[in-house]
């Protein structure tokens, strides 16, 4: 072999990718990280949305546990029953007290409990949307479905429920279709 030179292989190939290749390769990418993180933002809401519903759960016995025990709802107001009179909303977002409060008595009394023997919870956390979690005895739900009315005028009643203002955060008294709630009495 003389020096200085290169000897070649015979089966190789050294020509490199074309720009139309790359800008292929990298649309594809592209859209594969698209894909991916919708999937991605998908089942973190659907994570969410199962802590709330899980939380929902815990303080609604809670408020059965302390009915049991004293025959009233949080905020002394009376079981198995609408209430439509002013003030009956215990949300802390926007509302005098939230179910945290010993007003609503679930944690601890403010003396206004017969055969209170709580606290019924350890805590009332905040929804995963950072809202405290409410406790409404005239929510509006619709007849056929028990969702949330969102507004209509026809074919809703009113309901006890506990629930979470949903990822828009909008309550009290502006309670829409992504509220989750959970129905204590109609």
């Amino acid at each position: 072999m003389i020096p200085g030179k290169k000897k070649k292989h015979p089966n190789v190939s050294l020509t490199g990718f074309t720009l139309i290749e790359l800008l292929v390769a990298m649309a594809i990418i592209g859209i594969l990280v698209t894909i991916g993180s919708s999937a991605i933002n998908y089942a973190r809401n659907q994570a969410r949305e199962a802590k709330a519903k899980n939380d929902i759960d815990e303080i609604y016995k809670a408020i059965t546990m302390l009915a049991t025990d004293g025959n009233l709802w949080p905020g002394s107001q009376p079981v198995d029953r609408a209430n439509v009179t002013s003030g009956n909303e215990i949300c802390g977002d926007g509302c005098t007290f939230g179910l945290s409060s010993n007003r609503a008595g679930l944690l601890a009394t403010d003396g206004s409990y017969d055969n209170w023997s709580g606290p019924y919870i350890g805590a009332i956390p905040n929804d995963p949307w950072g809202h405290q979690y409410f406790f409404d005895t005239d929510y509006r739900i619709l007849i056929s479905t028990s969702a949330p009315c969102n507004g209509a005028l026809i074919g809703c009643m009113d309901a006890a429920v506990v629930g979470s203002y949903g990822p828009d955060g909008v309550g009290n008294g502006s309670y829409n279709a992504d509220d989750i709630i959970k129905i204590i009495a109609k």
